[in-house]
């Protein structure tokens, strides 16, 4: 859906922004493609990450096989489909999960820059583009008429979660000696959080972008009263 869009917008001139400030122009679509490239190196580090955290121990209360050899623990995890942790303590090693916390924050983190470049893009003094209003949708409860980019507002809120859930996992990472509990009650809580709140976002910038409204005409009319 980005790279289409992207395609759509390749010859639609713009003014590039560095501070804010006008700078040399670009396309509508460069900005696309930028955000196209970016979701196909996050979906690798989803990939690679979940893969990752698909390993699993029956090795004991503090990963020695004190109970059962090793051979049992192969079994088990082959029948769940996992592969057994080559080392573990009485838990499986929380810099996976942690890994998987922060690669869900890039992941949303993405979401937070095109709803952000959105919400730049459709004040009223600049309007070169603006999130997609549904008839009799209203803007404002104050002043209904308005049209507030209220969904790329929500993206860029809920993406904070994600991201602060993603520090909670790093302090997962230390545990007392072979494993206290203090990681569990905080996993409870974020992974589940994690992953549904990244897959809510990402449902809702896909729809962002895909009905998104540019308007050519002012991106050329800003192009070209800065060129004069």
């Amino acid at each position: 859906m980005l790279k289409r869009r992207a395609l759509e917008f390749r010859h639609t001139a713009q003014i590039g922004r560095t501070h804010g400030v006008h700078a040399e122009p670009i396309t509508f679509g460069l900005k696309l493609a930028i955000w196209y490239e970016e979701a196909g190196r996050n979906l690798r580090r989803l990939k690679a990450a979940a893969d990752d955290l698909r390993v699993g121990k029956i090795s004991g209360a503090v990963g020695t096989f004190a109970h059962i050899g090793p051979e049992v623990e192969e079994l088990i995890c082959a029948r769940l489909n996992v592969r057994p942790a080559a080392v573990a303590s009485q838990v499986i090693q929380r810099d996976r999960h942690a890994n998987f916390a922060a690669t869900l924050a890039l992941v949303t983190a993405l979401c937070e820059k095109i709803a952000l470049e959105v919400r730049h893009l459709q004040r009223t003094e600049v309007r070169e583009a603006q999130e997609y209003f549904a008839r009799g949708q209203k803007g404002s409860s104050a002043m209904p008429h308005k049209r507030n980019p209220v969904t790329c507002e929500q993206i860029c809120g809920l993406a904070r979660v994600v991201r602060a859930n993603a520090q909670a996992a790093f302090e997962d990472i230390a545990l007392w000696h072979e494993r206290d509990i203090s990681h569990s009650s905080v996993e409870r809580v974020i992974l589940p959080d994690s992953t549904t709140l990244a897959d809510y976002l990402l449902d809702k910038t896909t729809r962002l972008v895909d009905k998104l409204l540019v308007y050519p005409s002012a991106c050329a009319a800003t192009w070209i009263s800065r060129a004069a």
